[in-house]
């Protein structure tokens, strides 16, 4: 499995997750879900298009929404964690949606994306030289 989010950001955002309900979209086989669930997130939500890899997220006990984000809106959540190719373009479905939430970017160096990031209102915390999260809200 290739683009799992280190541990240590789970831990970074423990204030923004702690008693939510958390969406993970593209969580994977769910191994970031599981530091969200040890930081104290209430209830994990996946949304994962490998079937494989949404089967083994679900078989650890997360909720797990199988299919491609663009094509179901997300579901209800307090916190939504985008860490995908696509992020920007999905926090912009999302935002046209009219979804409600926190956004949490994880983050490594990428141009595009940084782009787009300085263009909103937030706060940004780092893990370390390589990785960081940028928080925002949708209200």
């Amino acid at each position: 499995m290739q683009g799992v989010t280190p541990p240590g950001v789970a831990e970074l955002i423990k204030d923004v997750i702690k008693d939510k309900v958390v969406c993970d979209v593209g969580c994977g086989e769910g191994t970031f879900m599981e530091a969200l669930q040890a930081q104290g997130a209430r209830v994990l939500i996946g949304i994962e298009e490998n079937e494989d890899w949404a089967y083994t997220a679900a078989d650890k006990g997360f909720s797990i929404m199988l299919g491609s984000s663009w094509f179901q809106p997300l579901p209800e959540a307090d916190v939504y964690y985008l860490w995908t190719r696509d992020a920007m373009g999905l926090y912009l479905k999302a935002k046209h949606e009219g979804t409600k939430g926190t956004f949490v970017f994880g983050m490594t160096v990428r141009k595009s994306l940084l782009d787009f990031i300085n263009t909103l209102e937030g706060e940004r915390r780092e893990l370390d030289h390589d990785w960081w999260v940028f928080i925002t809200e949708l209200t």
